[in-house]
């Protein structure tokens, strides 16, 4: 006997979808147009989607001549990490395994753009510095630099995601979230740096 559209219905209904990342974007300062922060949590205490699949996408933006894929894409570590964790799938596959389900705080990003009138590498760099002194002495931080200029694509702009989970990172893994990262007071703090 079939299943009716209605029972079909009801048991879709049954399995709830993968917590979905909530995000605030907070406003762009006006002498800091070119930034941007971003910090993302989790409503859901299960089923949730994780970050890998969300990195995936930024560097990855699939076959659309608009968007292309990422330029370049790097992972900082403080000091002691262990090496294991320069690997990108590694990091965000252990991120999301680690995460405690009581833990609201996922990450938070800061989308720097680049000056169009300095080399894409040497405006890279600087972000690259602001990201090594502010975030990866303590956290690891995943660069995602995006340049649809230097492949004759159209797009926003050339400009680098800084992504910072916000847990610490030692010779003995990740250690708690810093929920200070994720609050006004990091966003104030990034900008100050």
């Amino acid at each position: 006997m079939a299943t009716s559209p209605a029972k079909k219905r009801s048991a879709a209904k049954k399995t709830p979808p993968p917590g979905k990342l909530n995000s605030f974007l907070h406003d762009v300062r006006e002498e800091h147009p070119d930034f941007a922060f971003t910090r993302y949590w989790y409503q859901d205490k299960k089923d949730r989607e994780g970050i890998s699949g969300w990195i995936d996408r930024k560097v990855r933006l699939g076959d659309d001549p608009k968007f292309g894929q990422a330029t370049k894409v790097e992972v900082l570590l403080p000091p002691t990490a262990p090496v294991d964790y320069v690997d990108l799938a590694f990091l965000t596959r252990r991120f999301d395994e680690a995460l405690p389900t009581f833990e609201k705080h996922a990450k938070i990003q800061t989308k720097i753009y680049l000056d169009p009138n300095e080399a894409w590498h040497h405006a890279y760099e600087r972000v690259r510095a602001f990201a090594r002194s502010h975030f990866a002495h303590r956290f690891p931080v995943i660069l995602i630099g995006h340049g649809p200029s230097c492949a004759g694509l159209h797009g926003n702009g050339s400009h680098v995601h800084v992504v910072v989970l916000p847990r610490g990172l030692t010779l003995n893994g990740l250690t708690e979230v810093d929920a200070r990262l994720c609050s006004d007071q990091g966003y104030a703090s990034a900008l100050d740096a």
